[in-house]
């Protein structure tokens, strides 16, 4: 059975927020990195368009070791994994991997059934959803899958982030990738 990996060819080096400088950071990436609501909400209100969600694969696999890791069970053998990409227009703006550990599925089943609905409808509807932590990278294109590497053109770099939630107790992990054209499209494309 292959392992669901569309994305990468080595997990980021993920750093907590607060360990990064701010003046690394380019000053279009930083407020969309630091995003304390529904990113699929932010970019339904910031670009012109036909939002989607293409939904690239969704298994019962083992997690990333750092995803363990950060979920502080480095026992968990399994969880519910998700990726997909965030389409405005059919140009893809973010690609992303849910990771729900198989103990917080049970308190979580919606999300195991969601196809092309965005997280973020659902998860931001939970009255009790707490973000625990945020971490960025940036990956080079020695990072990324040859499928990646079609979504961000020749880009020779990327940023990204990791939020930890916790929702009634219940932990996931959000990666989210962030496409050049999410920012050279807030500057050129027409704004809502």
């Amino acid at each position: 059975m292959k392992k669901l990996n569309n994305f990468l060819l080595t997990e980021p080096n993920w750093q907590p927020e607060k360990t990064w400088l701010s003046d690394s950071m380019p000053t279009q990436v930083k407020s969309w990195l630091r995003e304390t609501g529904s990113l699929t909400q932010r970019i339904k209100q910031t670009f012109a368009g036909n939002f989607s969600v293409e939904l690239k694969g969704e298994a019962i696999d083992k997690p990333f070791k750092q995803d363990q890791a950060c979920v502080g069970e480095v026992s968990f053998q399994r969880a519910f994994i998700r990726e997909v990409v965030l389409k405005v227009n059919a140009i893809p703006y973010v690609f992303a991997r849910t990771t729900v550990p198989i103990s917080s599925l049970r308190g979580l089943q919606k999300l195991s059934k969601l196809g092309t609905r965005p997280l973020g409808e659902v998860i931001f509807s939970y009255p009790g959803l707490k973000r625990e932590q945020l971490d960025f990278a940036k990956l080079k294109r020695s990072q990324l899958s040859a499928e990646a590497l079609l979504l961000i053109g020749s880009s020779a770099t990327i940023w990204a982030r990791r939020n930890t939630y916790v929702i009634n107790g219940n932990r996931l992990i959000v990666c989210e990738f962030f496409v050049s054209n999410m920012f050279e499209g807030f500057y050129e494309n027409t704004l809502k």
